[in-house]
């Protein structure tokens, strides 16, 4: 359950935030793999300001403070993007990453692709790509830049990235949907 909104959703859904550190404080556990206690919210700002204000991390860890729901959002947002690079950088190691205009689109065509990574500050480029990539629905993602794109490459820059492993795909467009979502401001 949502200690923000109090709905329930499945496990996978939520954000987990546990106690760590010394002196201890309430960090983001994105992989669920903090021991202990740990209070659970949907990965949105909102959800993180409505846990803080119904003291949900203080009596869950019985602090005296509650911790600030922005620090926590933007902390969160970071460990997503960092597990965004992880997994393309596990996708290019096993092979499963195309890059190149050309090469992405022969992988459109072919039904190959599972997601397609547009660089946010590559717009002449993404225009002629968006239209190929209209077949591929929502597993489109704008996901960091040119730079960000072409270090897992070893490239000064990389404008377009295409996914071909679908686990990979699919926890890849979690992780960057969540940063985002994060990295918004309410």
């Amino acid at each position: 359950m949502c200690a923000g909104c109090r709905r329930r959703d499945e496990q996978r859904a939520l954000l987990r935030c546990v106690l760590a550190g010394d002196p201890p404080a309430v960090v983001p556990d994105v992989r669920r793999r903090g021991g202990g206690r740990g209070v659970s919210v949907h990965p949105c700002r909102e959800c993180l300001a409505k846990a803080v204000r119904a003291r949900a991390f203080g009596r869950a860890f019985r602090l005296s403070r509650e911790p600030n729901a922005e620090e926590l959002a933007d902390w969160a947002s970071q460990q997503y993007s960092r597990r965004a690079e992880g997994l393309l950088e596990a996708a290019v190691r096993s092979g499963h990453a195309v890059i190149g205009e050309e090469r992405v689109r022969e992988a459109i065509d072919a039904r190959r692709v599972q997601l397609l990574l547009l660089a946010g500050d590559a717009a002449e480029r993404r225009h002629r790509l968006l239209g190929s990539a209209e077949r591929l629905g929502d597993r489109c993602v704008i996901h960091s830049d040119t730079t960000g794109l072409g270090k897992p490459f070893g490239r000064p820059s990389v404008a377009v990235v295409a996914i071909t492993e679908s686990e990979i795909a699919r926890e890849l467009q979690q992780a960057a949907h969540r940063a985002s979502e994060l990295a918004e401001a309410s």
